[in-house]
């Protein structure tokens, strides 16, 4: 989440009025997150997020809102959009599409606050969201192969020298040979970073309030989804990932869905394509900035040095079956 566009209270104003909502008493920016404009708004009937679309249009939303609706359903603890007058989720302000939210409770992780609970609740959370999604009726193809392919690397490729330049394209051969069919899919989310759920304290006991920032979500390989979570909420600062926390995280999501063979020997492979993807992003992001109010830019350097890591200890990086037995 970021600020790129601008939101006058006027405009919000006359926005609102198309919604049973109240009447807005306040409402700030939101900088966290890259790709679209946020806002936390407070209205006399509660408390919400609006989002304006920077790079989505009126056609491409249908998936993530309905998406959304579709796991709230389903008991599914994630974010739920707000249905206008006309039972439209969907609006339009500043000449953007956009969309409000209702605010959970609690708050996001910074990763130094991840604990083993925290990823033993992400793991459960995980696995429901994989599998109420299968009965999902729309389909979005997976972003990976966009983020990954010539078209959008190689203008990378041209600023990088030495060993960056080697390793990315090394890696980005190594991503031709996954056989991707192979493997358990179906919807992910594909971005769920410790910014992108909200938890808060209940009766004393830590609770996920539930997963936001469902934008990345397409159909793709849930053991990479896997690797996406693994990748932030168990790193530790020298880019190694804390075997207790992914324990955590596996076994729970094992409890609720059994992981494969197959995607068990695909771990190291997932990570590999993880840290990748996201380093490709964040070194556009650096080379191509976009401008904003509030604008979060993340180090591109944090997942190269977690894909060198990787790659240097590869004997360790392993899911075996005295891993999904503990706990």
């Amino acid at each position: 989440m970021s600020v790129y566009t601008t939101v006058t209270r006027e405009a919000l104003v006359i926005f609102l009025d198309d919604y049973d909502l109240g009447n807005l008493i306040d409402f700030t920016g939101i900088a966290a997150g890259m790709e679209n404009t946020n806002y936390f708004v407070n209205t006399t009937k509660g408390r919400y997020v609006l989002t304006l679309y920077e790079q989505y249009t009126h056609d491409d939303l249908p998936f993530f809102l309905g998406l959304m609706a579709h796991l709230s359903q389903h008991h599914v603890k994630t974010i739920k959009p707000v249905a206008n007058k006309n039972k439209q989720f969907l609006g339009t302000l500043c000449e953007k599409p956009a969309v409000l939210i209702e605010r959970l409770s609690g708050a996001s992780l910074k990763q130094s606050e991840v604990s083993i609970e925290h990823c033993r609740l992400i793991g459960d959370a995980l696995a429901r969201f994989h599998l109420a999604a299968l009965s999902y009726p729309q389909q979005r193809h997976h972003q990976r192969d966009i983020d990954l392919s010539p078209k959008f690397t190689q203008p990378l490729i041209a600023t990088l020298e030495g060993e960056d330049k080697a390793l990315l394209q090394q890696e980005l051969e190594f991503s031709k040979t996954i056989n991707w069919q192979s493997l358990p899919s179906g919807i992910t989310h594909s971005d769920l970073f410790c910014d992108n759920a909200m938890f808060d304290m209940v009766d004393g006991k830590l609770v996920l309030s539930g997963i936001i920032d469902l934008y990345f979500a397409c159909n793709d390989a849930f053991i990479y989804d896997l690797a996406v979570v693994a990748n932030d909420w168990c790193s530790n600062e020298d880019s190694s990932l804390d075997k207790a926390r992914v324990s955590a995280l596996l076994v729970a999501y094992n409890k609720v869905r059994e992981l494969e063979e197959n995607e068990k020997q695909a771990w190291l492979a997932m990570l590999r394509i993880c840290y990748l993807r996201f380093w490709v992003l964040r070194l556009d992001l650096h080379v191509n900035p976009r401008g904003g109010e509030l604008v979060l830019r993340k180090d591109p350097n944090e997942l190269k040095l977690k894909l060198q890591y990787c790659l240097l200890n590869k004997d360790s990086i392993i899911i075996n079956t005295d891993m999904l037995c503990t706990h």
